[in-house]
């Protein structure tokens, strides 16, 4: 017969991925931690040429509009986007973390009104939330959270800054395992640590450079997160003060949810979105 060369698959033997088998947690973990340690594509030097023809603007060296921590935060380009409740004007921005080892991502800043020179601007600093976002999951409050600070901006003036920071940072597949392990009994935080992954590894540099871009001197901050509060005040954004998100469409399959970031995570909630009637009712 002929020989299997070394390292080959026997073909008599079925195919199964290295996390196949074991428990459900340990088949999870395995394949967050690939997902978490997979490294960052190498990035193109500027001028190289691209297997593409003609130009792409997303691909075009921006121009730089500030480095706070480290990081750097370019600019692509403004528009004026048309949309259901208005024409916002959104500026497109390329940024890169501190220490370079991440990804680059393309936050962008939706504005209503003139922000230049203002002082205690509201500001939203939202985290992108596919799975509400775009496919309408009921398992967040991050699509209503959204809706609320557009039609503030738009009534107050203000800014919306979108990060493409999906899961508290930890990335869009790596949620959808967390998900699978909450449907087991684990709560949000509880997933992320079973999976080997951080509560939250959001990064806040962008906003820091963004709000320099736009000359804000000063925001109230549109939140109920202190953390977020923290880590703009060290990264040196004046904050005078902070307008609550109070979500009143609250559900059954959110209600854990809200419960653990207001338990574990220090969210400032005052009860408004309670889902249940405790009263019997």
């Amino acid at each position: 017969p002929r020989r299997r060369a070394l390292g080959a698959p026997d073909p008599h033997t079925p195919w199964r991925p290295l996390w196949a088998g074991g428990s459900p947690v340990g088949r999870a973990r395995a394949m967050a931690a690939m997902a978490w340690r997979r490294p960052a594509p190498p990035r193109r030097a500027a001028g190289t040429a691209r297997a593409v023809p003609g130009p792409s603007p997303l691909e075009s060296e921006g121009s730089p509009v500030g480095a706070a921590g480290g990081s750097r935060t370019e600019t692509v380009a403004v528009t004026l986007l048309p949309t259901h409740r208005g024409a916002y004007k959104v500026h497109g921005y390329r940024h890169t973390p501190p220490g370079g080892d991440a990804a680059a991502s393309e936050p962008v800043a939706v504005v209503w009104g003139e922000v230049e020179g203002q002082e205690g601007l509201p500001v939203r600093v939202h985290d992108a939330c596919f799975t509400s976002e775009v496919l309408g999951s009921l398992k967040c409050d991050c699509a209503e959270q959204l809706a609320l600070a557009l039609d503030y901006v738009k009534e107050h003036n203000g800014v919306v800054i979108y990060l493409q920071q999906e899961g508290r940072g930890i990335g869009l597949a790596n949620k959808i395992a967390a998900y699978a392990l909450q449907e087991q009994g684990l709560d949000t935080v509880d997933a992320n640590r079973a999976l080997g992954l951080p509560d939250d590894v959001r990064e806040y540099t962008a906003v820091k450079n963004i709000l320099d871009d736009l000359g804000v001197k000063s925001i109230r901050l549109m939140t109920n997160n202190p953390r977020k509060i923290q880590e703009l005040t060290l990264l040196g954004v004046r904050i005078d003060g902070r307008i609550p998100l109070m979500v009143q469409e609250v559900n059954e399959h959110n209600q854990e949810y809200l419960a653990t970031k207001g338990r574990r995570m220090e969210h400032d909630f005052d009860g408004e979105w309670c889902y249940w009637n405790h009263e019997g009712g």
